[in-house]
C-alpha cells in the first residue's frame, strides 16, 4: 500500500453541498478529505458504459498529468521520483493495471495523490474512479 510523506492541497474548499457531491459522483453525506469527496462506494460496474473512456482515450493521459512527475519509469532515484516507490509507474500499463486498488485509494477515497500541486479536480478524480470501478476498459 502506498503511504504519503506530505498531504497535498486539495482541490478545492471543504464545503460539502449535495449539489457538489453528486456532480462528483458522491452522496451528500460522503466524507471530504483534501477539498473533494471520498469516492468509497463503487461509481460504476465492471462493463458498465462509462462515455467511451478507456486507457488510451482517457487514464493514459489523466496519469500523464497528474502522476508520472513521481511515477515514472524514467525517474530512478528516490529523490526523483518524490518518494514514489520503485515500479510503482503509472505511465507503464501493466504497471497501472497491477496496482488499480492502490490508485483508487489514493486518488478518489482519501485524495492525497499527487502529493505536490497542482492537484485534479474532484471531478477529475471521480472519473478515475469511474474508469477503475468500471473494470479500467
Amino acid at each position: 500500500m502506498c503511504t504519503a510523506v506530505a498531504i497535498a492541497a486539495g482541490c478545492g474548499d471543504d464545503a460539502s453541498s449535495a449539489d457538489a457531491a453528486a456532480a462528483d459522483g458522491a452522496t451528500a453525506d460522503a466524507e471530504w478529505f483534501h477539498g473533494c469527496p471520498s469516492l468509497v462506494d463503487p461509481l460504476a460496474q465492471p462493463g458498465d458504459p462509462i462515455d467511451g473512456d478507456t486507457f488510451e482515450t482517457f487514464a493514459m493521459e489523466f496519469f500523464a498529468t497528474w502522476c508520472t512527475r513521481c511515477h515514472s519509469a524514467a525517474l530512478t532515484t528516490p529523490q526523483e521520483r518524490n518518494g514514489a516507490p520503485p515500479n510503482y509507474n503509472w505511465d507503464v500499463e501493466a504497471s497501472v493495471r497491477e496496482h488499480l486498488a492502490e490508485i483508487r485509494y489514493a486518488v478518489g477515497v482519501i485524495n492525497f495523490m499527487p502529493i505536490n500541486p497542482p492537484d485534479p479536480t474532484c471531478e477529475e478524480r471521480a472519473r478515475i474512479v469511474r474508469w477503475i470501478d468500471a473494470d479500467a476498459p
